[in-house]
């Protein structure tokens, strides 16, 4: 089979770079009060918009080599990329920079690196290759989806004891449904479903602010003033807003009201001054990516191609809805960023490589495993078998 090239989604791209740009904008907005009274900004009200700036540009040439790159040339790297990961993620535990608490990065001059942003990346890549190569196996507890389901648990609870919860259950939610997109039996992904949550209550049970943010999501105002403080004045700036916001630069809660006010809740201050509907304006646009990336992943033959793009998705969906849930008091305090828009270098660059892959998978919807990758086994035997199974359904239908 020959491969066609078609033409790259540039309304995904669109997408992205409107994203991207509101992403600067905002964190300019939010930030630049906090940044001209803080030593560690060297007073300079620009500070985060340099170098979200900067960062935007390392992801913009990170987003370009992931177009250029042939997608399934990556399957040569899912492994050795998933062993330095989990590498990484243990090193970060002893040697990472300790900050409020928690040790999630590594310095390196003027850069501070998060490994569980890369684990994310490696997981997709390491299970779309593992499941792709080995499509009947994720359907043997034994052989397939317990080691599968290990290496969720692992990597989760790597990233959990940073501690770093939040980013623990993009991860592990991410590997779930690439799972089930792979073909993993339902009674064995309820049963991960069964463990993750009882995890998760240990996890929140073991450490007394995670407990004191279910408290604080479930009756704000039990301590105001205390560990309640930032669901309220999250409420506060999205009430206070409207339906067209106070407007831009006009904000009152980036004056010290509203903590993580360029981070976790920059759409608190997004919804102050923008209102409701520049709010659902911004939503609208990461509804646009999820339903691209799975309308991509559904119409991609090759499993790889498909299978990296429905992780890809998920991943960058279930991190903004995690935000989003947190600034509504829909969810409990998760401390995870809003893809795009929160300022973090790591979290940019990668989701702007997510979105490179995205691109890249989706000039290719027609390709067959063998010609994606140069192999005749197993992968173009499961694209035999899906077609045949397709084939069946159809003349069913047709009787």
């Amino acid at each position: 089979m020959v491969r066609e090239r078609q033409a790259l989604d540039t309304s995904l791209l669109v997408a992205t770079a409107l994203l991207v740009a509101c992403g600067i904008l905002f964190i300019y907005d939010a930030s630049f009060v906090r940044a001209s009274q803080t030593h560690y900004t060297n007073f300079d009200p620009e500070f985060y918009l340099k170098r979200q700036f900067i960062w935007s540009c390392v992801g913009t040439v990170a987003l370009i080599a992931a177009i250029a790159v042939p997608y399934w040339k990556l399957d040569r790297l899912a492994v050795a990329g998933m062993a330095i990961t989990i590498g990484l993620l243990i090193l970060v535990l002893f040697a990472g920079h300790e900050s409020h608490g928690s040790r999630r990065w590594f310095i390196l001059g003027p850069l501070r690196v998060q490994p569980a942003e890369f684990a994310k990346i490696a997981l997709v890549l390491y299970l779309a290759q593992w499941m792709s190569a080995r499509k009947q196996k994720i359907r043997s507890l034994t052989e397939g989806f317990l080691p599968l389901a290990g290496l969720l648990g692992l990597l989760g609870l790597l990233v959990a004891i940073e501690p770093d919860l939040g980013t623990a259950l993009v991860i592990v939610s991410t590997g779930t449904v690439m799972l089930f997109v792979g073909g993993a039996r339902k009674r064995h992904l309820l049963m991960l479903g069964l463990i993750g949550v009882l995890a998760v209550i240990v996890l929140i049970w073991i450490e007394p602010y995670r407990w004191d943010r279910v408290l604080d999501w479930l009756n704000p105002e039990r301590d105001v003033q205390g560990s309640g403080y930032q669901v309220v004045q999250s409420l506060i700036a999205l009430g206070s807003g409207g339906l067209v916001g106070v407007g831009l630069g006009q904000g009152r809660q980036k004056y010290f009201y509203l903590p993580a006010e360029h981070t976790d809740y920059i759409l608190g201050t997004i919804g102050e001054e923008l209102g409701f509907l520049g709010t659902m304006g911004l939503l609208v646009l990461f509804l646009y990516v999820a339903v691209r990336g799975f309308t991509i992943a559904h119409r991609t033959k090759d499993p790889f191609g498909s299978l990296i793009a429905s992780g890809l998705t998920t991943m960058i969906t279930v991190q903004a809805l995690l935000n989003i849930g947190v600034v509504t008091k829909t969810l409990p305090a998760t401390g995870v960023p809003l893809p795009f828009i929160s300022y973090g270098g790591s979290s940019l660059v990668l989701t702007m490589v997510a979105m490179g892959l995205l691109a890249n998978i989706s000039q290719y919807p027609s390709a067959s495993p063998g010609t994606a990758r140069g192999n005749k086994g197993s992968n173009e035997d499961l694209l035999d078998r899906r077609w045949d199974r397709r084939a069946r359904l159809s003349s069913h239908r047709h009787r």
